[in-house]
């Protein structure tokens, strides 16, 4: 399980929030991991109450399992569930990169294409947490180029569940995992929304096989 620094406590609860949902989607805590609410009120330097509701709020989300007070855990998704997200997803962030082709300024396109120097530099050094979080920055900046807040709200929301799969398969992915992101950046930057649509959709599809291929999906409907 991810090591936690102390927050601020000028709002306890959004702060416990945010660093365990930066953790989810960063693939910090990955499938199965456990969460304990006095280790992490420890690690926070907050109460039990913050770290409680941060917990609850997540798992409402589906993104944390509460298996009892003392067995909170990231979940392993089923095939199922996993398709759904897949779907979802193909449509949100395929909207998104397709509004991003249109609204991106010229620093949002010089800093998208150096997450993905960047983003290759790491996974070529064997530096895994790094492309990981990289990863996850490249489809998130795509998100804030979109320019609909709402829409990156969504996007983020499945990032909860996706982000400990993601993790857990990246090594294993190899060059595949950032195949795409190439032809992504290439029709961001020619405006063209179609292509960026179609790239980013590919993206997506392509990982699914590596969910199953690497045994983390869980049993069940």
């Amino acid at each position: 399980m991810s090591d936690f620094q102390p927050i601020d406590r000028s709002s306890l609860y959004e702060g416990v929030y945010a660093r365990l949902a930066l953790a989810l989607t960063e693939g910090a805590l990955k499938p199965d991991d456990k969460l304990r609410i006095r280790t992490l009120s420890d690690q926070f330097g907050v109460s039990v109450t913050p770290v409680r509701d941060a917990i609850l709020r997540l798992v409402e989300a589906h993104a944390l399992e509460w298996r009892g007070p003392k067995d909170i855990r990231v979940p392993r998704m089923t095939a199922r569930q996993l398709d759904e997200v897949r779907l979802i997803r193909l449509r949100l962030e395929g909207l998104a990169a397709r509004l991003a082709a249109q609204n991106i300024d010229r620093p949002g396109l010089l800093a998208l294409a150096g997450v993905v120097a960047d983003n290759e530099r790491a996974r070529s050094a064997g530096n895994i947490a790094a492309a990981v979080r990289l990863n996850r920055e490249f489809h998130f900046s795509i998100c804030e180029a979109a320019g609909l807040p709402v829409l990156r709200g969504m996007i983020q929301s499945l990032w909860l569940r996706m982000g400990p799969l993601i993790a857990s398969v990246y090594e294993l992915g190899g060059e595949a995992m950032i195949r795409h992101h190439y032809d992504i950046l290439r029709a961001i930057e020619e405006g063209d929304g179609d292509a960026a649509d179609t790239a980013i959709q590919a993206d997506i599809n392509d990982a699914v096989k590596f969910f199953e291929l690497a045994g983390i999906l869980g049993n069940g409907p």
